[in-house]
């Protein structure tokens, strides 16, 4: 469960760092990707023998992962304030022809709506990549985990008689 976490984990610090960089609202594009990435790995590297516990690993897992992609969430929305920062933000707003007030009261927005959004963006991410790993162990139970577990109990009845 740890193992594929981290895996997947390194993989979001990486996408999400990147995607933060060009707009936070792209983050949960990979997401799903992720989240069943974690899952599925899970089963994959543990082998659960039942169902209930292979989908409970793949949700902890991606929950793991989802917070390797908090921390690469962070790190970008804190590289993008500062490079851009509310005065980048304020000539973008005018440039579509939006009022952007005072440079104090943008300011003030600027970082607000930015802590905000990363907030809000993180916390949906990680509950959606749990929920997610859930699926993609369950999904790696019926495709593979399921037949390695009767396999597993046939084998072990059989040295078990002899």
């Amino acid at each position: 469960m740890k193992k594929s976490g981290f895996i997947i984990g390194g993989v979001a610090i990486v996408f999400s760092f990147v995607l933060t960089l060009l707009s936070p609202f792209l983050l949960p594009c990979i997401t799903p990707i992720l989240g069943i990435a974690a899952g599925y790995l899970t089963g994959v590297f543990d082998g659960y023998f039942e169902r209930p516990a292979a989908v409970k690993a793949g949700a902890k897992a991606a929950a793991i992962a989802g917070v390797g992609m908090f921390f690469g969430q962070i790190l970008g929305a804190v590289i993008n304030g500062v490079f851009v920062g509310p005065e980048g933000a304020a000539q973008i707003l005018r440039s579509l022809g939006m009022a952007t007030g005072g440079l104090g009261q943008m300011s003030s927005v600027y970082w607000a709506s930015l802590i905000l959004s990363t907030a809000c963006i993180s916390a949906f991410n990680i509950v959606l990549m749990a929920a997610l790993g859930a699926l993609g162990a369950f999904i790696w139970w019926e495709a593979t985990g399921r037949f390695k577990a009767e396999r597993d109990i046939l084998v072990a009845n059989d040295e078990g008689s002899a």
